[in-house]
């Protein structure tokens, strides 16, 4: 008998949007991406009634786990309560475009304290307060573990729409702030989501691709070269490893860093700050070649290794 930890989350979704039929007209990119794409009737074709055709709807949605995503005993409920928003939002800063409305829901253990509960809501009112989001509505149901479900609407003006899918040959890659050792630091529930660097971004330079790390850098460098159809070669002496990670290992396997991977033309590459609202960005890699997906890393002895696509096991 099959059962779902053998294909893992990537091949499952694939698996389980082969069963779901296809699209309505309204979405212009589906299962795949940080978040979905729709094109909804208030925002259709410029000259149609009812909308001008600038924007996109981005709709996206995340659930943390009591055991898997955070440990009550070791995480403060606001933190709990900030991430679940916090990682929504850093979904749609990866699309180029902006929050503005988010549902929660929770499930709880009928004896879970009431403090606790205030906490949580605490956190998800100061994520929602910092990035201009509207909590507009929810459900609460019984559970045998703290279950926080949050979806959220965001907006995107077509021209900054950015997706996994558009690295191309010779684009150079960077990532922002430093990576690995999310957990030990705490960071996996304190990060602030790169919302201010991805507009930038998207308004001042041409993104060809950009993902959310959340899953580790070697996973979602393949994402990237899946979706793409690239091969993205990476140098080890140039990814930014953070204080908590310590090993390059890390850096490329913890996962929950909630930092930006994104490509950029070459001749682009100039352009790119060293440092966004604080944040250091750094360059660590470029597209190699189109028509073959893969991800290599050059080692600090020069010599070339495939980077297994490993991360964050939701499985």
């Amino acid at each position: 008998m099959k059962v779902i930890s053998e294909p893992g989350e990537v091949a499952l979704i694939r698996r389980f949007s082969r069963r779901l039929g296809g699209q309505t007209p309204s979405v212009r990119v589906g299962l795949g991406d940080d978040a979905a794409v729709l094109r909804l009737p208030a925002q259709g074709s410029a000259g149609q009634a009812g909308g001008s055709g600038r924007e996109y709807t981005l709709f996206a949605s995340d659930m943390l786990v009591e055991g898997v995503h955070f440990m009550r005993q070791a995480t403060p409920a606001k933190w709990i309560g900030w991430k679940a928003l916090a990682c929504n939002v850093s979904d749609i800063a990866a699309m180029g475009g902006l929050p503005y409305a988010s549902v929660v829901s929770l499930g709880l253990p009928p004896r879970t304290p009431l403090a606790f509960v205030e906490g949580v809501y605490d956190g998800l009112a100061r994520c929602a307060r910092r990035f201009g989001v509207s909590i507009v509505g929810g459900d609460t149901v019984r559970a045998p573990v703290v279950v926080i479900d949050v979806a959220i609407l965001g907006t995107v003006k077509r021209p900054h729409l950015t997706l996994r899918s558009g690295a191309r040959a010779g684009d150079r890659l960077f990532v922002t702030g430093h990576l690995g050792g999310s957990l030990s630091s705490g960071r996996h529930a304190t990060f602030v989501p790169r919302l201010s660097q991805a507009q930038w971004l998207v308004r001042h330079l041409r993104v060809h691709a950009m993902i959310d790390l959340s899953d580790g850098l070697a996973s979602d460098l393949w994402q990237v070269a899946r979706a793409s159809r690239v091969t993205l070669q990476v140098r080890e002496a140039d990814i930014p490893v953070s204080r908590a990670a310590k090993t390059i290992r890390h850096a490329l396997m913890d996962g929950e860093d909630f930092e930006l991977l994104f490509a950029v033309p070459s001749r682009m590459a100039r352009r790119v700050p060293k440092r966004l609202g604080g944040v250091p960005v750094t360059e660590i890699g470029i597209v190699t070649r189109q028509g073959r997906s893969g991800v290599e890393l050059i080692q600090r002895n020069g010599r070339r290794r495939q980077i297994v696509p490993q991360g964050f096991k939701h499985f």
